[in-house]
């Protein structure tokens, strides 16, 4: 193999070596976060209101004592909390309130279903059916069982109630029309108010939060967020990916557990807030608030090693504060994502800002693609051949100079032996003698250099998108989006595919011209391979195969033409 093709080829496998690190951070700079001050300001409500007086309230029997949350545990439930002080010096309590019977409602649209309870006026269930959880054999779920999601805290003076955890009254109750109110009030006259309606794009919950606290609590801060992690779904997909992610401006922001302060929360740089969301590998669940008027973002643990964010806003004593959200919850969808706005197809893993115009068409085409002929292992081979066809002159010439420049060693020895002792001369009889037989020796790596951004792109469109999920080849190739597994043993998967690319692999070693002292890298080489992406999707696979036959035969009718001119000239 020509060294400088064989370097291109160590650097793509460095690449996507270094792609599969950082890929779970999204491709962005994270700013270094730094801990909120307590009693610090956050974004104004988007609307503020004279708060309305009412009768003294009543204390509660409902809800738990003060401390963490009812339901933070492992799993990350409601609230989430783990200390019961927030990052803002401010005890966490759960609320008192009137007790109320648990109700649930469910509002259903032809792209989810979603279950309401009154415990925490929260979602309970937010069900996919046109996706299956591949672990638990039903449709999938956002919500994890026994969790609750779009969650409240509010912070008043040197307390901060949870409302996650207590019952709601409803007072609009409207499920067939898509709308449902609850009503909470504290015994300290903290009241909040969380209505649902439908939206126009029936693929978003739209959602009012009304919080209000008597004038003498002082300024009102209050968190709002999914709070909840995602449940995973595939057996693919790794606990890590399971992240809490926010974008203020067009830095999209995360934090793992081991970054959170002491106490479990750190709250980012100020900045305007566009969502703050819950994902998954293949899904995601953001709240997108109504403005640019939130500057804050909190990360909280949920003391499993998993995180949650949430968006703060604030108002001042005696005023009612009126929230107003969009809530997207279903697949990762770029096309999707980027109709509903506010950035949030910036979470789509496309790979680095500057590749991402090349990814969106990579995508693009597999899709239409699939529209033509519905099996997207189809759509992977024909746009793999498609890539090749385009790169087709700029390959051509640069495995005929590899060929060339093969045969040329004997008489490049020569060259170094006659002017061993004066390397002028020798540079200018190496140019005359790739001059007169045409071949250009940085042709052989420049080519492969170009083609780069196109691979992977194409790697991370077949690496993270949903559109794969689930969706099946041939035979016992079910999922794309997943290793094939053709049989366990010992508890060991065997993946054919792999094996299969790896024989491609040592195909085109085999047709490429190869100096004696390299030819150990021609084994070594597809080993490693194997070794690193065995337990790749196996729609990755059926690209990089494909790709190798196709520059197997490329190579091989080159290797034919030069070799029949070679005779003729002999």
């Amino acid at each position: 193999m020509d060294r400088k093709v064989l370097i291109a080829m160590v650097m793509i496998m460095m690449v996507l070596l270094l792609d599969q690190v950082i890929s779970p951070k999204f491709y962005r700079p994270r700013r270094k976060p730094v801990p909120s001050q307590p009693g610090g300001t956050a974004g104004q409500p988007a609307t503020t209101a004279p708060s309305p007086q009412g009768s003294p309230q009543t204390p509660a029997s409902g809800g738990s004592q003060a401390g963490a949350p009812a339901g933070s545990s492992s799993s990350g439930a409601p609230g989430g909390a783990t200390s019961a002080v927030l990052s803002t010096g401010a005890v966490l309590t759960s609320a008192r309130v009137s007790p109320e019977p648990i109700e649930t409602r469910e509002v259903k649209t032809e792209h989810f279903r979603a279950e309401f309870t009154s415990e925490g006026g929260a979602i309970s269930h937010w069900t996919l059916d046109s996706y299956k959880d591949q672990i638990r054999s039903a449709p999938v779920d956002l919500v994890p069982p026994g969790a609750r999601a779009l969650l409240v805290i509010v912070e008043a003076g040197a307390r901060a109630i949870n409302f996650s955890n207590v019952p709601f009254r409803i007072t609009q109750d409207d499920p067939l029309g898509g709308a449902l109110t609850f009503e909470a009030v504290d015994s300290s006259g903290i009241r909040v108010v969380k209505s649902y309606q439908v939206g126009r794009d029936r693929r978003l919950l739209e959602s009012d939060v009304r919080v209000s606290a008597p004038p003498g609590l002082g300024p009102i801060r209050y968190r709002i967020g999914w709070g909840t992690p995602l449940p995973i779904t595939e057996a693919a997909t790794k606990r890590e990916q399971l992240q809490a992610v926010a974008l203020l401006g067009t830095k999209l922001e995360s934090l793992p557990a081991g970054k959170l302060g002491p106490n479990g929360e750190r709250i980012v740089p100020p900045g305007n807030v566009r969502w703050v969301a819950s994902r998954s590998k293949y899904f995601i669940a953001a709240v997108i608030p109504d403005s640019g008027t939130v500057s804050d973002v909190v990360f909280r643990s949920t003391g499993s090693g998993l995180v949650t964010a949430w968006f703060v806003g604030a108002a001042p004593p005696g005023t009612e504060v009126v929230r107003r959200t969009r809530i997207y919850a279903g697949p990762i969808h770029y096309e999707t994502l980027a109709a509903v706005g506010a950035g949030l197809d910036e979470v789509a893993n496309l790979g680095w800002k500057w590749m991402r115009g090349v990814s969106v068409l990579m995508l693009t085409c597999l899709n239409l693609l699939h529209k033509m002929i519905p099996n997207y292992g189809i759509a992977i081979i024909i746009l793999a051949a498609a890539t090749k066809f385009l790169f087709y002159p700029l390959t051509q010439a640069s495995l005929r100079s590899m060929k060339v420049m093969h045969h040329l060693q004997p008489q490049i020895k020569e060259l170094q032996e006659k002017y061993k002792g004066d390397p002028m001369k020798l540079n200018q009889a190496m140019m005359a003698l790739y001059k007169e037989n045409k071949v250009n020796p940085m042709s052989g790596c420049l080519p492969m250099l170009l083609q780069v951004p196109v691979f992977i792109a194409l790697y991370n469109v077949l690496l993270f998108s949903v559109e794969l999920r689930a969706s099946g080849f041939v035979g016992y190739i079910r999922d794309l989006s997943a290793p094939d597994v053709l049989a366990t043993i010992g508890g060991f998967p065997i993946h054919l595919m792999p094996v299969v690319m790896t024989g491609s692999t040592y195909l085109l070693q085999s047709q490429t011209p190869v100096a004696p002292a390299q030819k150990g890298m021609m084994y070594v080489m597809p080993l490693f391979m194997l070794f690193f992406m065995y337990t790749f999707p196996s729609g990755v696979i059926l690209y990089w195969t494909v790709n190798n036959l196709l520059s197997a035969l490329q190579q091989y009718l080159v290797n034919l033409a030069e070799d029949r001119k070679l005779a003729a000239q002999g």
